[in-house]
């Protein structure tokens, strides 16, 4: 019985270790996080990649949701603990 239990507990703390890992970003998205972490605004960072700011706006929002932070601080703040920039 013991030993099912210390299995089962190890495979539960496997499966929240994974949750800790944010998802994977793009590459496009790391190019905007580094520029964000230079302190880029927006429309910088649209002129700086050529694209739209609505599109430098959706791989921000898509930064941040797969980093799991509230705003662009945090985000930067947690690429760092993460080595991404």
């Amino acid at each position: 019985v013991t030993q099912r239990l210390l299995s089962g507990l190890a495979r539960m703390h496997n499966d929240f270790t994974s949750l800790d890992q944010p998802d994977p970003l793009t590459e496009r998205e790391t190019e905007n996080l580094r520029l964000m972490a230079g302190g880029y605004s927006n429309k910088e960072i649209a002129n700086s990649l050529g694209v739209a700011e609505g599109t430098v706006k959706n791989h921000v929002s898509n930064i941040l949701s797969k980093l799991g932070v509230r705003d662009r601080t945090r985000a930067v703040l947690k690429a760092f603990e993460l080595g991404i920039v």
